[in-house]
């Protein structure tokens, strides 16, 4: 008698949780996005102007889990003797943030930032500019949002910023 009772219930749960197991993940949701940014990324590390590589790949020394590129649109010995940020310097900054479609997602005019509170690429090209440097960099989703995303940028994106390191805070 009891497991007549148990019985349509335990029926009940395999239909609510079985389904569950064949869904396709997150990552096969974003499987095509994902290799799409991946090329893009590939693709710029190797992309060349008269035999010169447009952008510097650059590799942190504190995280060498990930690479950014680094494209330089000023002439760096001249802001060779400006101060470059530490990870816990007060920045101002301008930029803007693209995804590899072009599509703006976000931009500031004037932005105060500390370099250890952004994402780990973000963080990485601040900490490799002068004062004055103005650049386009390129990071892969693993130095971005990663696997989730955040706000309009998708899961696996590659974030393209534009960033120029106005200032940064003296101490008191």
């Amino acid at each position: 008698m009891r497991l007549k009772r148990i019985f349509p219930l335990l029926i009940i749960v395999v239909i609510l949780v079985l389904p569950s197991c064949f869904k396709d993940n997150k990552s096969d949701d974003y499987s095509q996005w994902r290799e799409l940014n991946q090329q893009f990324f590939n693709t710029k590390e190797t992309e060349q102007i008269d035999g010169v590589l447009i952008y510097q790949s650059l590799t942190p020394v504190w995280d060498n889990s990930f690479s950014i590129l680094m494209r330089w649109h000023n002439n760096r010995e001249e802001t060779a003797n400006q101060l470059s940020p530490l990870s816990n310097s007060t920045c101002y900054v301008k930029y803007t943030l693209t995804n590899i479609e072009g599509e703006r997602l976000d931009s500031s005019a004037s932005f105060k930032c500390v370099p250890n509170s952004m994402v780990t690429g973000f963080m990485a090209a601040i900490m490799n500019m002068h004062v004055n440097d103005t650049v386009t960099a390129i990071l892969p989703y693993t130095a971005g949002y990663g696997v989730t995303g955040y706000s309009s940028v998708l899961p696996y994106s590659t974030l393209i910023f534009g960033i120029r390191l106005d200032s940064i805070s003296k101490l008191m």
